[in-house]
C-alpha cells in the first residue's frame, strides 16, 4: 500500500501536479545552486526528491534518513545512488557538519515537538538547510477544495503542527542565525544558514 506522500505525487489532478512540480523545481534548484558535494535528506520518504537531485547532481554524495521502513525501501529503489538509512532524525546521532546541504521536507508538521528535529538539521549542516512545511491555512483550504479530510476541516490526520511564515521562521531561528522563508503555495520553503553552535 502506498503512503499518502506517494499518493500525492502520483495524483492525476493537474493542479496538484503543477503545484508539486513547481515545489520540486524550487527545492532542487535551491540545492543545486549550492553545488554541494554532500547532501543529507532528513526524512527522505520514498526518495522522490533524492532521485531528482541525483539526476541533476549525479556526483553528489547523498544520504537519506527515513523512519518508515517501507518508505526507506522505496527510497533505495527510487534513488539507488543514495545511501538510505532507517531511523528517527531526532535520535540518530548526526555526523556534525557533514552536509553542504541539509534537506528536511514536509516532516516538521508531523512532530509533536519539532525543536529536536531542527536541532538535528543544524548539527548536520555546514552550509545551507532547506526546510519545508505546509503553509497554513492554505494547505488545509486546498484539501477542503479537493474534498479531502472534511471531518478534520482539511487538516491531514498526520499533521499535528500548523505553520505560517512567522511561526516557521521563529522555530528555525532557534538553531540558525540566518533564516529566509519563501512562499511556494501551498508550502513554505526556508533557507537556513549559519547554524548556532
Amino acid at each position: 500500500m502506498s503512503s499518502s506522500n506517494e499518493q500525492k505525487y502520483a495524483s492525476g489532478n493537474p493542479v496538484v501536479q503543477a503545484l508539486l512540480g513547481r515545489f520540486l523545481e524550487r527545492v532542487v534548484g535551491l540545492a543545486a545552486s549550492q553545488r554541494p558535494s554532500r547532501v543529507v535528506d532528513l526524512g527522505c520518504g520514498e526518495g522522490l526528491v533524492a532521485a531528482r537531485i541525483l539526476e541533476r547532481l549525479p556526483s553528489v554524495e547523498y544520504r537519506g534518513i527515513e523512519l518508515d521502513p517501507t518508505a526507506a525501501d522505496a527510497a533505495r529503489q527510487n534513488a539507488p545512488a543514495a545511501e538510505i538509512r532507517e531511523g528517527d532524525i531526532r535520535t540518530v546521532a548526526p555526523e556534525r557538519a557533514w552536509a553542504d546541504v541539509s534537506l528536511c521536507l514536509e516532516v516538521l508538521e508531523h512532530l509533536d515537538d519539532p525543536a529536536p528535529a531542527v536541532r538535528r538539521i543544524a548539527e548536520w549542516t555546514t552550509g545551507l538547510a532547506i526546510v519545508s512545511v505546509p503553509w497554513e491555512p492554505f494547505f488545509r483550504g486546498g484539501n477542503l477544495l479537493r474534498g479531502k479530510y472534511l471531518e478534520q476541516l482539511g487538516n491531514h490526520p498526520e499533521h499535528v503542527q500548523q505553520f505560517g511564515p512567522r511561526s516557521f521562521r521563529r522555530l528555525l531561528e532557534r538553531e540558525f542565525a540566518v533564516v529566509r522563508v519563501e512562499r511556494c503555495f501551498p508550502w513554505l520553503i526556508a533557507r537556513a544558514a549559519a547554524p548556532r553552535r
